[in-house]
């Protein structure tokens, strides 16, 4: 526990934290870390889950065959206490009234054994209490809540205190969804397996603790299909990793969806400003679905970011409701940032695949619809399949498992390249080019900017979670050619943006 505080406090000496954006609180508050890791992990806390009814499902092109993987181990506790704390905790958010008004579904149903939702028969929100799951370490504080469908329910970037996820202030059924309902609740969820939320992100998945995050999973009724999410962090990186693994122990060839929804906000105030800007290295985008008739239909293709003379990298473009996909996903990230308050936020995945990327926006739908305090929300997708019309098809006794990287970034402007040891914003500007760089951890490193393969200029720099570096406008010489920055460490190449 010495190398924990000594950290943390190394990291408060050194950051200057602003005072955290409010949002709807959780009661009761967070509880600082423990005094002492605990002892005894990993522990499980099984909950009870209904009687699964594996049915069969149609063959949903494309599909794949997968080769059974064995099953991973689970990490020992280092003989030293890490610089990663796991503790659970009570907390309280104001909940509808929505398990009484659940309605029995009979075969027929497309979405059977699952249920339907009487909204005439939801009741006001009350307290209630879930048991949650707190994952910190020097830069990062994550909130899992297993009973509600194993999400993460809050991510807060400790450099800087904002909290990253959407907070909705109520858990309230929505009429969105493969079921016909949903909770917009926030933070991210687990959609499986099928699209559109999935069908079984609404009630509580089993859970096991370990030194340095949680592994949540449930067993999905229609297919009998295993679903579980590993989340992590890393002592020293304020980057959270997440671990998708999807198993198939039936003898039956399954198809099956799975997506990671973080519904965010990144700006102050509980919804996103119009400035906040989409960063996604693509040059089109299929569109899901949308309100705005000015905008091809469902299917349709549009160039990316700017259609029509209108930038959608910017979130005032969304004006009506509108759902877009990569297509496909060219390159291994996505995020989004606000300059206003100069806070982004990242995500790293392996494309080959997490095929799947989509932005979605409410445009000017009421708020009323999902929230009881006109707060708004954007989403980030992150998906196996490049679009909700496509499924893959898990074949008997096989798994399919990767990881992705999250993280915040700040004080830099924007970026407009990243990997998971770091990000880059390279504004060019005729002859002269700005460089800015933010990394996951601590880095006693090098930035060369270069031009047309030629050095231009380097410079030694500590870089860290919440401190980036950022150079002057600098000169490029007359030879010409594309710009591009390395971030050297010990010699060796870390990142890399252009040529």
């Amino acid at each position: 526990m010495l190398l924990t505080l000594l950290l943390w406090l190394a990291v408060a000496c050194r950051l200057t934290t602003p005072t955290p954006t409010p949002v709807p609180s959780i009661t009761a508050q967070v509880e600082a870390a423990p005094s002492a890791l605990p002892t005894d992990l990993p522990t499980s806390r099984p909950t009870t889950r209904p009687t699964i009814r594996p049915t069969n499902k149609p063959t949903v092109p494309p599909t794949e065959a997968l080769t059974a993987t064995p099953e991973p181990t689970l990490k020992q506790a280092p003989t030293s206490p890490p610089a990663v704390a796991v503790w659970e905790q009570d907390i309280t958010l104001d909940t509808y009234g929505w398990q009484s008004a659940l309605v029995e579904t009979a075969p027929d149903d497309i979405v059977y054994p699952y249920p339907r939702l009487n909204f005439d028969a939801v009741t006001p929100p009350v307290p209630q209490t879930y048991r949650a799951v707190i994952i910190q370490n020097a830069y990062v504080q994550l909130i899992v809540v297993p009973e509600l469908g194993g999400r993460i329910l809050r991510w807060t970037d400790l450099t800087t205190g904002r909290q990253l996820f959407y907070a909705n202030p109520v858990i309230k059924p929505t009429r969105w969804g493969y079921r016909g309902w949903w909770f917009a609740t926030g933070g991210m969820e687990w959609a499986f397996p099928t699209e559109e939320h999935g069908l079984n992100e609404y009630r509580p998945w089993q859970y096991q603790l370990l030194w340095n995050g949680v592994r949540v999973w449930d067993t999905e009724e229609r297919t009998g299909m295993t679903v579980e999410v590993t989340i992590q962090l890393e002592a020293g990186r304020n980057t959270f990793s997440v671990t998708p693994r999807i198993s198939n122990p039936t003898d039956e060839a399954h198809p099956y969806q799975f997506w990671a929804n973080a519904m965010l906000t990144v700006s102050d105030g509980n919804a996103p400003s119009p400035g906040l800007t989409f960063i996604l290295p693509d040059d089109a985008v299929t569109v899901h679905s949308t309100g705005d008739g000015g905008l091809p239909g469902p299917g349709g293709q549009m160039a990316w970011p700017v259609h029509d003379g209108r930038d959608f990298s910017r979130y005032g473009e969304w004006r009506q409701y509108l759902g877009v996909f990569a297509n496909p996903a060219q390159a291994g990230f996505v995020g989004a940032y606000d300059p206003g308050n100069d806070q982004g936020i990242v995500r790293v995945f392996p494309s080959a695949v997490a095929t799947g990327v989509k932005i979605f926006c409410m445009g000017d739908l009421p708020s009323s619809l999902w929230t009881d305090d006109g707060s708004r929300y954007f989403e980030i997708w992150s998906g196996r399949t490049p679009t909700f019309w496509d499924y893959w098809t898990l074949e008997p006794g096989a798994s399919v498992s990767w990881t992705e990287r999250w993280y915040p970034v700040s004080g830099m402007g924007g970026y407009n390249w990243a990997n998971a040891e770091a990000a880059i914003r390279l504004l060019p500007s005729g002859d002269s080019a700005q460089v800015a760089v933010a990394t996951t951890r601590l880095l006693n490193g090098t930035v060369v900017l270069r031009r047309g393969g030629v050095e231009v200029q380097r410079w030694d720099a500590t870089i860290a979670p919440g401190q980036p570096f950022s150079s002057p406008p600098q000169a490029g010489g007359t030879g010409g050619g594309n710009w591009g920055v390395q971030v050297l460490e010990g010699g060796a190449v870390i990142a890399q943006m252009g040529p």
